[in-house]
């Protein structure tokens, strides 16, 4: 009976701690489980940056080995060559203040040698002179148009004050006498239709007054004046 009563104690007790044991993994696993709070959406993690590796820099080039190099000779000095001639400028077209254009001429049969002055008729060329024409070109008269031959012509320009001197030959317009003075011509049909003259200045006393006095005892302007290139 005792035998008994002491397997039923240690039955029981051995009920006890094994339901004592289930209990406490009970609470044990309780505990361990992870606690969830609903806050919301979980926000993402930020990207994460990988940074480059910067590659090492490559080694300097290892200087070439020096040459002698021989430099090559100087050239030879240029030689010297002549400059080619100049081209003679063609002649100026348009009229001056005298209605004279660039390719005018003043013809006459002959010079004003031995003469106290002469008149010059205004031409054009139409024919250079050569050796076979005893050096006399052809001209023709710009006032009536008929054709001349000679050696005795004149390209002239209208004159300034510096270069008027004693014993230069000039070519006046006779067209435009006032004042007892020969004036520069006004009008164009004037300039090339009516006449002109050669004589040599034989006074510059007047200067100051505005003309000169030539061969035959002429008072001329000093824009009235022309004279000759050649």
């Amino acid at each position: 009976m005792k035998i008994m009563l002491k397997l039923l104690c240690l039955a029981l007790c051995a009920n006890l701690a094994t339901a004592a044991i289930c209990s406490a993994d009970e609470n044990l696993e309780e505990l361990l489980q992870p606690q969830v709070y609903d806050l919301g959406e979980t926000p993402k993690p930020p990207p994460v940056k990988i940074k480059k590796q910067t590659p090492p820099p490559k080694p300097a080039p290892r200087p070439d080995v020096e040459k002698f190099v021989v430099p090559p000779p100087p050239p030879p000095p240029p030689r010297y060559e002549a400059p080619p001639p100049r081209p003679t400028p063609p002649p100026v077209m348009g009229d001056d203040s005298h209605f004279i254009q660039g390719d005018d001429y003043f013809i006459q049969r002959h010079g004003l040698e031995g003469h106290t002055w002469i008149y010059v008729e205004l031409a054009k060329m139409v024919n250079s002179p050569g050796s076979n024409t005893k050096g006399e070109a052809e001209f023709m008269k710009v006032k009536d148009g008929k054709n001349y031959w000679t050696s005795h012509y004149w390209q002239t320009r209208i004159a300034s004050e510096s270069e008027l001197r004693l014993g230069l030959n000039v070519i006046i317009f006779e067209g435009n006498h006032r004042n007892s003075i020969y004036d520069a011509p006004e009008r164009k049909d004037r300039a090339r239709g009516s006449s002109w003259f050669m004589a040599r200045i034989t006074d510059l006393s007047d200067l100051y007054k505005g003309y000169v006095t030539v061969s035959g005892n002429y008072k001329v302007s000093l824009r009235n004046m022309r004279v000759i290139l050649r």
